[in-house]
């Protein structure tokens, strides 16, 4: 089995894999499963059931008479065996007690860990040696405490006094370790008295796992074995502590089972893949297209309208003649519409009449049709416009009252038809003079170009003076409340339009019969106060529409239940 980690923890599409993972061979669940399945095969095949449960080992070091094992050769259960151990008791009731006494050793001798060390005669001559090695081998985890034990027996006669002395340990590769203790007992000299017997204890703890060595020697007086080095080697042996051991197991056995399922669903899909069935019938192009659809594909800049539409169509259906189309509603499509139009005959009254229509339509049609919010907004900006420009209105009656002027009448107005007249004549004019086989309509819209230019850099400095006097102070109320200081802004010459200026496009001319001078003084404290109004309006009408849109959000929300 094998381990793909990408597949198993992200999900992705699984792939041959290129890390076998070897789980234990007698723990493989297909064995498992296969031994159950054969489990009566097995049997009959190796049909010997030893009672492993029941299995006892008994054994002794001593011997034993022929007598006794006549006699134990008869044993079948545990209960025998209690009979004849009663019957040893019986027949050797000296059995702990040794037959012989062995004899005692003269001079300094010591069993140390079993190994028997004695005076050999002089002081000197196995020195630089090893006598005897005893290894005490320890085996914990990490931070647990574990107690080995080192019996040193004076079987001699003389009383031997020991020592402790720790021998280096030789490091060839000049590796640096941290000086940490873990092999901890009573390093103190002392003294073992004839036939006394001294167990040493030695505690091995360390911090974490590792294999760790200690050499320490033990010296006597008297010395024995011709002063040879009797050596305690402590090894520990520290193991981590499995502590994930159960979460392990249960992670590789739920990474095994997505694994199977993984296998299984890719077999199932590349099964699957090789099953076909006819591709669905595509449904026809532009079955269930609506009406706006139709319309934006043949008028891209244009915007849909329901009543505009209706009147187009109603246009439209009294273009064709009276022979059964009536309900003919046309493509949608301006141009269509517009060409009909076209082709009417010259002589035939509806056609400005039509073209009329079209041209309202389509100035209709050019912009997005109004949301709720956006009509209540016109409306409020309708109505704030109305009221600054009645204020407005009132500015200019009341300056030129304090001022002494006489008040505008209707008569005082330029009339509209002679600017029109006018404009008309000067186009014609102008057209004759360009001279240059262009277009007169090109000639005129560049006089209005220029007209308008020169009008702009006419009033340039003195709109820049004006607007930032009455961004600073606006003034609100007549002159008149404001004592009898009347502010004089700078005064800007005023540019004289060109000849071939247009009537339409130049300012209204100063009322005959009155001072230039107040004229323009007058003209100066009207703008600032239809500034300062202006200002005003913009600046409410700005909060009004937040407050609209505020308010619409709000509603929105409440109706979604998110308030």
């Amino acid at each position: 089995m094998f381990l793909v980690v990408s597949l198993l923890f992200n999900g992705v599409y699984w792939s041959a894999p290129s890390t076998p993972v070897h789980y234990p061979w007698d723990k493989n669940p297909y064995l498992e499963q296969r031994k159950k399945q054969l489990s009566d095969v097995m049997e009959e095949l190796d049909p010997h059931k030893p009672n492993i449960d029941r299995l006892v080992i008994k054994g002794s070091n001593k011997a034993e008479t022929n007598n006794n094992n006549v006699i134990r050769a008869r044993i079948e259960d545990d209960d025998d065996l209690a009979e004849i151990d009663d019957l040893d008791e019986n027949l050797d009731p000296l059995r702990d007690h040794p037959d012989v006494v062995p004899e005692p050793i003269f001079g300094p001798s010591i069993l140390f860990d079993g190994n028997l060390a004695q005076w050999t005669g002089d002081s000197y001559s196995y020195e630089g040696t090893v006598g005897f090695e005893a290894r005490i081998p320890f085996e914990a985890y990490a931070g647990k405490r574990i107690t080995e034990f080192l019996e040193v027996k004076n079987n001699g006669t003389t009383a031997i006094y020991y020592n402790w002395k720790r021998l280096p340990k030789n490091n060839p590769f000049d590796i640096v370790n941290a000086k940490v203790q873990r092999f901890y007992f009573n390093t103190s000299s002392g003294v073992i008295l004839p036939g006394d017997t001294t167990k040493f204890p030695f505690v091995f703890k360390s911090p974490n796992a590792g294999v760790f060595t200690e050499q320490w020697q033990f010296e006597t007086k008297p010395v024995v074995c011709g002063n040879a080095a009797l050596v305690a080697t402590l090894r520990g042996i520290s193991l981590q502590e499995d502590k994930f051991k159960n979460q392990r197991s249960e992670i590789e056995r739920e990474l095994a089972h997505k694994q199977s399922e993984q296998v299984v669903h890719q077999i199932l899909s590349d099964m699957l893949d090789g099953v076909k069935t006819p591709d669905r019938a595509k449904s026809p192009v532009d079955a269930y297209i609506t009406p706006e659809e139709i319309f934006q594909r043949k008028n891209p800049t244009m915007h849909w309208s329901n009543e505009t539409i209706t009147e187009l169509k109603n246009l439209y259906r009294a273009l064709l003649p009276d022979d059964g189309l009536q309900q003919d509603e046309g493509d949608l499509s301006l141009n269509s519409l517009k060409q009909m139009i076209m082709g009417m005959d010259e002589d035939d009254e509806r056609k400005e009449e039509f073209l009329q229509k079209m041209n309202t339509a389509i100035v209709s049609l050019s912009f997005p049709q109004f949301t709720p919010i956006q009509h209540q907004m016109y409306s409020v900006g309708y109505e704030m416009w109305l009221e600054s420009i009645d204020q407005i209105v009132g500015q200019s009656m009341l300056i030129r009252s304090v001022m002494g002027l006489p008040e505008k009448t209707l008569g005082n107005m330029p009339d509209v038809e002679s600017i029109v007249v006018a404009d008309r004549d000067n186009r014609s004019a102008g057209s004759y003079r360009s001279g240059k086989g262009k277009p007169a309509v090109d000639k005129d819209k560049k006089d209005k170009k220029g007209g308008k230019l020169d009008l702009k850099a006419a009033k340039g400095k003195d709109t820049g003076k004006d607007s930032a006097k009455g961004k600073a102070s606006p003034v609100k109320k007549p002159p008149s409340r404001q004592g009898n200081a009347i502010p004089t802004p700078v005064a800007t010459p005023v540019a004289q339009p060109d000849r071939d200026f247009t009537p339409g496009s130049t300012v209204q001319s100063p009322i005959p019969d009155t001072d230039p001078v107040s004229d323009t003084k007058y003209q100066e404290k009207f703008y600032i106060q239809a500034y300062g109004i202006i200002y005003d309006m913009i600046d409410r009408m700005a909060g009004v529409f937040e407050d609209i849109k505020t308010k619409e959000d709000a509603e929105n929300l409440k109706k979604l239940g998110l308030t």
